[in-house]
């Protein structure tokens, strides 16, 4: 194998990936099987259930096509392995491996090719099967029938499938490149490149499987959640399916559903963007000082649960980031409020009273005492430790 031969494998298995796992960049400028194939497909809006009936099938035939072009485009471009027997002269008696490697090599690549092609003629013959009797053979056609209260009959399902799905208030995710979830008044939804998963909300149970965290960035504290909810349906033949979501979408997702979402005890996730600065602002007060106090209130006067934990002092200095002073609108003041709050009290008031579009430098601008109005940032934030704990629990800090 020369290496243009290695450049146009190379080249081609990337273009199939995007073909079948089409990227972000390629989806916005239209070059999806979907984008092209519009005309063919129709509306989603108008049939919902035979949009996604022609699009499986336009989706497996342009990917059954996809060996064979490259069998196509080789044989075009580089003859397909033309290999010459060299002269019996020049070949060494002792090792006839090289010949049997060659004979190997021209074996599986006309097997791979025979197989293409009759990939290629199979698969419009196992469309044009569902396509008969309007779509009745189609895997979606047959998951449907067993919804339908009468027999081998899809076709009302399908259509209060369709009339719920034109509604304003669903709920749709796209969950990556080839699948999307859809949950409608009745209908939870899962679209695949081959296949839809349905599951009626009267006859399904939803349950939090396991959580996933992963960095966004090294250089800060930045994290992704993904949640993977099982939708197991209790109808008999409809298998159940995973929705692996991001964990902010989560509240989104269940306002539209009726069922309740069982989270076990042992799975913690942040249901939304202020979820998650609560813990990160968290982890920065456990780096200020510990701040020694007697007098604190019993309940924290916000959600009147928690034990108050944090006090509020000024321990920041009037500068900014490179070091310049702050004009005087923008000083932290001295706090001499006694501790009231707790810290997850705390962090949602000071999230509430920032920019909502300004998420990434929260953490960097201030808020003002939800008492006395003193302004205040992160750094002027610290957890208290009781002066009259016994010396066995001296070291206890309340968070």
């Amino acid at each position: 194998m020369d290496e243009s031969e290695l450049l146009f494998n190379l080249f081609y298995i990337l273009l199939c990936m995007c073909i079948v796992f089409p990227p972000e960049e390629f989806q916005r400028l239209g070059f999806t099987i979907e984008e092209f194939g519009a005309r063919l497909l129709g509306d989603e809006k108008i049939n919902f259930i035979l949009y996604h009936q022609r699009r499986t099938c336009l989706n497996l035939f342009v990917h059954s096509c996809l060996p064979a072009a490259y069998f196509l485009i080789h044989q075009l471009k580089f003859s397909v392995f033309a290999v010459k027997e060299p002269p019996e002269a020049d070949l060494d008696p002792d090792f006839p491996m090289p010949q049997e490697a060659v004979a190997f090599k021209t074996l599986t690549w006309k097997i791979a090719q025979r197989f293409s092609l009759i990939a290629v003629l199979a698969v419009p013959a196992i469309i044009f099967n569902w396509k008969h009797q309007n779509w009745k053979r189609h895997p979606i056609s047959l998951t449907l029938n067993k919804f339908s209260n009468g027999p081998h009959n899809y076709l009302p399902v399908a259509t209060d499938i369709s009339a719920e799905f034109r509604r304003y208030d669903i709920y749709k995710k796209k969950l990556n490149s080839i699948s999307t979830v859809i949950a409608t008044q009745n209908w939870i939804i899962k679209t695949s490149l081959y296949n839809v998963n349905f599951a009626h909300q009267s006859d399904t149970s939803l349950s939090v499987a396991k959580t996933e965290t992963y960095n966004v960035s090294q250089d800060s504290n930045d994290t992704l959640q993904m949640i993977s909810i099982k939708v197991k349906t209790n109808r008999q033949g409809i298998p159940d399916f995973n929705i692996r979501i991001n964990a902010l979408e989560f509240r989104n997702l269940e306002e539209r559903i009726t069922r309740p979402i069982s989270i076990p005890a042992n799975i913690q996730f942040h249901r939304n963007v202020v979820d998650r600065f609560v813990d990160v602002f968290k982890e920065h007060v456990a780096l200020n000082p510990i701040y020694k106090a007697d007098l604190i209130a019993d309940k924290c006067f916000a959600c009147m649960v928690a034990e108050p934990n944090i006090k509020i002092r000024k321990q920041c200095e009037d500068v900014d980031n490179e070091g310049r002073p702050l004009v005087p609108d923008n000083v932290c003041s001295d706090c001499y409020c006694r501790p009231m709050w707790c810290v997850e009290c705390l962090a949602r008031w000071f999230a509430a009273r920032q920019n909502e579009f300004d998420r990434e430098v929260w953490l960097e601008q201030k808020c003002s005492c939800p008492m006395c109005r003193a302004k205040f940032c992160i750094l002027d934030v610290s957890y208290i430790e009781r002066r009259n704990n016994s010396a066995g629990d001296g070291n206890n800090i309340e968070t």
